[in-house]
């Protein structure tokens, strides 16, 4: 039986009552269909992992204002990509699209595996136009805090064990000059569902706009902001040139859409349902 909450989150009572139509409430559990691949393949070659339909529990209790109330949200089953873009899957979006190139997008590319590093310095536009291509879309915030924690509220995406005591955290939190290192890197700091370097290696641009207020108000299935503050688009995971504290997965940041920065990036989600498998006549 789910936990009752206090005073900061909604009982478990009023969450069943405002998800009409899904029947009883289940505990939060990772199901995965039959009829649903674990991983697939996209247009730009990249691994995405199923996200299997449920509830889940968002936000936090104790931590900043706009993560309260901690609650729990029923999302549809969707794919994410298992790492963020990279520099390579982008520079084929680039040759192909004619899109604008980022600032400082070559300045590294002697590096070792430069091609394997998360592309950096795209604004919210550029990895909209990227989605598009790709023939997905940026994740709400809701669905990348799933893919990010799994369903049972943990702090970070392999635990609740602090990124300073353990091995499954990647980048060095804290140093400006910074810089993420290649996707994959830290594969024992995988996600329940088994997406990778979703804490402190860049921020990601989600679909919604930022509001303080909105979780208390937002809809308890599928919720995505819409009505927030139009200046600004909500970014998460925090980044290898910020505090760990920023890296929680219920850490919520933001900026404006223009920004491009040595520390912002994306991955994209699609969703599941046209996946399905046909069932044998």
């Amino acid at each position: 039986m789910l936990p009752r909450m206090g005073n900061e989150g909604l009982l478990v009572d009023e969450v069943s009552a405002r998800l009409q139509g899904l029947g009883e409430m289940p505990e939060p559990s990772l199901d995965y269909p039959e009829d649903l691949a674990r991983t697939i393949s996209g247009h730009d070659g990249a691994t995405a992992v199923l996200v299997p339909a449920g509830f889940f529990w968002m936000g936090s209790h104790k931590e900043k204002k706009d993560e309260k109330p901690h609650r729990i949200v029923y999302l549809d089953s969707y794919y994410i990509d298992e790492s963020p873009v990279t520099n390579g899957q982008y520079l084929q979006f680039l040759e192909k699209s004619g899109h604008r190139k980022p600032s400082y997008f070559y300045a590294r590319k002697a590096e070792a595996d430069w091609e394997k590093h998360p592309v950096t310095f795209v604004s919210w536009d550029d990895a909209q136009a990227y989605a598009k291509w790709v023939h997905r879309r940026l994740p709400t915030e809701a669905e990348w805090e799933k893919a990010a924690r799994g369903v049972d509220g943990r702090i970070w995406p392999w635990g609740n064990t602090d990124p300073a005591d353990s091995e499954t955290a990647w980048g060095q939190f804290g140093q400006e000059d910074s810089f993420p290192v290649a996707v994959g890197s830290f594969p024992d700091g995988a996600s329940p569902v088994g997406a990778l370097d979703m804490a402190g290696g860049v921020w990601e641009w989600c679909q919604d706009q930022y509001d303080q207020f909105f979780y208390p108000k937002s809809a308890p299935r599928n919720p995505e902001c819409e009505a927030g503050d139009p200046r600004y688009r909500v970014a998460r995971g925090g980044a290898c040139n910020y505090s760990a504290f920023t890296a929680r997965a219920a850490f919520r940041g933001w900026n404006l859409p223009s920004t491009r920065a040595n520390c912002y990036g994306f991955r994209c989600v699609v969703d599941a349902a046209r996946f399905r498998k046909k069932s044998a006549a």
